[in-house]
């Protein structure tokens, strides 16, 4: 039998065209898949308010007092209270019998007149009663110290009679007096950071569980050159927070913050300075005032808060750079109108030199450069100063940052001004000029389009 032969597909232009397009549809749905998809993104305004959590150390300006021997102390001053230069501090003897005496001659002269602070004793039994629970029993032992060093608290017309009468008694070698060198705030304890300044702190002592203290009250027995008691000079303290490195980052250039004491919600401002010492990071916050509201402690918990700042929410991811031409602002001339001008400076092939005047735009000036777009001007362009006749090649450039704009259906970059920045977006500036304007349309994700480029 004889084979039938294949039938000759017959091309037509009909044929041709259908083919073609076909190719053309295929080829455009790939490019669509594999291509990012381009959202805009509208400008709103908002406000950033950057507040971060720290534990710091408090440290004072303050003058600290050993035992000159050892024995058995007491106190004539109430803790937290300030004491003028050379009143009375504490009485130390070395057996405690001069103690015993001076308690009943302070008793004593305290049931002939008034001479110790009543109220100052009710306020006490108040405050106890205030925070007391089962599970602070040991605040007992604090109530009895506080009480005892209210009671002893005499004036100094009564102290000094009281002291008199045992020098009588027992000798002016059984005990010494200690006076106050300077007038200032008294706290009755030691700990790791005798004598450390703010200079001397590193990121192991904010480590608490290596913290170490040692508080004083009457009647207790101390050792020689043992520190037992504090004189804080005035109200100018410091509080060393530990930063780490986006933190460090985020302050450094900020001379000024806002803080918040987490123990009773106290709001204060602070001078800051950040220093990176080794591996760590630090920060130092300057105080004027409530020295006094925290004189017992070391470690405080706060919050500290940057100056709040409003402007345009830019979403990171619309943020990208493009290269402008850095130009020394001495090759920028004055025109009679008061419009900015440039001359360009030009040689001809016969060498030849000619001076043309160009209006290029300034993208952005500062106090030493101005930024043109090289788009603008092409490239081995040479400017003439017109004050010096110096000359200048247009080829070093700076990155700026910017958005592409989207308000006319094709990408335009425009310049921006970060003011602050925080998580996923960046406040800017929202006068910039030529810049950003609320409820502006921009590409959400710069990478997926290039500059001049039409979206719709």
């Amino acid at each position: 039998m004889r084979r039938k032969k294949k039938e000759k597909i017959r091309w037509n232009i009909g044929m041709i065209i259908f083919l073609v397009l076909l190719i053309y549809v295929i080829i455009n749905v790939i490019t669509f898949l594999g291509k990012k998809k381009l959202s805009v993104y509208k400008v709103t305004e908002d406000r950033i308010n950057n507040t971060f959590s720290f534990t710091g150390i408090a440290l004072r300006d303050e003058k600290l007092l050993k035992a000159k021997e050892s024995g058995y102390i007491t106190y004539y001053v109430e803790e937290g209270k300030r004491i003028k230069k050379s009143g009375t501090l504490f009485v130390l003897d070395k057996n405690g019998k001069v103690q015993e005496a001076l308690v009943k001659q302070a008793q004593k002269k305290k049931s002939e007149k008034r001479a110790a602070d009543d109220a100052g004793i009710q306020q006490k039994i108040k405050d106890y009663q205030a925070d007391y629970s089962d599970t602070k029993f040991s605040k007992v032992y604090d109530l009895k110290y506080d009480l005892k060093n209210v009671v002893l608290s005499l004036n100094e017309n009564a102290k000094k009679n009281v002291i008199d009468q045992m020098r009588k008694k027992l000798g002016q070698d059984s005990f010494y007096i200690e006076k106050s060198p300077q007038s200032g705030v008294i706290t009755f304890y030691s700990d790791n950071f005798d004598k450390k300044g703010k200079k001397d702190i590193t990121s192991a002592d904010f480590d608490q569980e290596q913290y170490h203290m040692v508080k004083y009250n009457s009647s207790d027995k101390v050792k020689k050159n043992a520190v037992v008691c504090r004189i804080a000079k005035g109200e100018k303290w410091t509080i060393v927070i530990p930063l780490k490195k986006e933190q460090y980052d985020l302050l450094r250039g900020n001379e000024k913050v806002y803080i918040k004491f987490m123990s009773d919600q106290q709001k204060t401002q602070a001078s800051l300075n950040v220093e990176k010492k080794g591996d760590d990071y630090l920060g130092y916050l300057s105080l004027n005032d409530y020295m006094i509201r925290y004189i017992d402690e070391r470690y405080l918990d706060l919050d500290v808060s940057l100056t709040s700042y409003r402007g345009l929410k830019i979403p990171n991811s619309a943020i990208t750079k493009k290269k402008f031409y850095r130009v020394p602002v001495e090759y920028l001339c004055k025109q009679e109108n008061g419009e900015n001008e440039f001359r360009v400076r030009k040689i001809d092939s016969d060498g030849n030199v000619t001076i043309e005047k160009k209006n290029y735009k300034i993208c952005k000036q500062t106090k030493e450069y101005c930024y043109l777009d090289p788009e603008e001007v092409g490239q081995k362009v040479v400017l003439q100063s017109m004050k010096s006749g110096a000359t200048y090649l247009m080829e070093k450039t700076e990155s700026l940052e910017g958005v592409f704009y989207t308000n006319h259906g094709y990408t335009q970059f425009r310049l921006i001004e970060p003011i602050a920045k925080k998580d996923d977006y960046t406040i800017i500036r929202d006068d910039t000029k030529d810049g950003i304007n609320l409820y502006d349309f921009i590409v959400l994700d710069s990478s997926a389009i290039k500059e001049n480029q039409v979206i719709y």
